[in-house]
């Protein structure tokens, strides 16, 4: 089972929708958020935690998905992985801080995924550098369209962030977004 921690405010529910709606997809996903759990899908089993300003994370290897306003904790979790916003001081000073391994999403072509184009429906989304997967699969930069369906730039981005280092345990790129 994977763990994700999403940090931020209730006001933006992208991610909400993204992982129940599309990851639900693939995965079994159990999310947790203002006292209430469900669960949705099947297959491998995803445990997604989501509050707005945690004071402690001890969640060994989870992967902490920030919100593009989201305040971080002072202590991170050794071995975590951090989706974060490349454009928020204080996320980067955080991970600078607990020296995790992040992955940066932001409108910088210089942030490890950014975006290229867009057009009403669409984003072309662009992995500008080669991350690892959870899996251990090393996934050199691409470029592919995600659809908006009412999310947000940043949204869309650091969702893509979550799908490309969950790999899906292994399955092709193509089934992705």
């Amino acid at each position: 089972m994977t763990t994700i921690i999403i940090i931020g405010g209730r006001e933006d529910s992208s991610a909400e929708k993204l992982i129940t709606e599309r990851l639900s997809a693939t995965y079994r996903i159990t999310y947790i958020k203002d006292g209430s759990l469900y669960v949705c899908g099947s297959g491998y089993e995803i445990l997604c935690f989501e509050c707005e300003a945690p004071g402690i994370i001890r969640a060994e290897n989870a992967i902490i998905f920030a919100k593009k306003n989201a305040v971080l904790p002072g202590s991170l979790p050794a071995g975590c992985t951090v989706i974060m916003n490349s454009d928020n001081d204080q996320q980067i000073a955080a991970v600078r801080n607990n020296r995790v391994f992040a992955v940066d999403c932001g409108f910088s072509q210089m942030s490890t995924v950014s975006f290229s184009s867009e057009n009403d429906s669409t984003v072309v989304i662009s992995l500008n550098r080669a991350i690892r997967a959870l899996s251990g699969r090393e996934i050199q930069p691409l470029e592919f369209p995600a659809e908006k369906s009412g999310a947000g730039i940043y949204a869309l981005m650091s969702y893509t962030a979550l799908r490309l280092l969950l790999d899906d345990h292994d399955s092709d790129l193509g089934a992705l977004i």
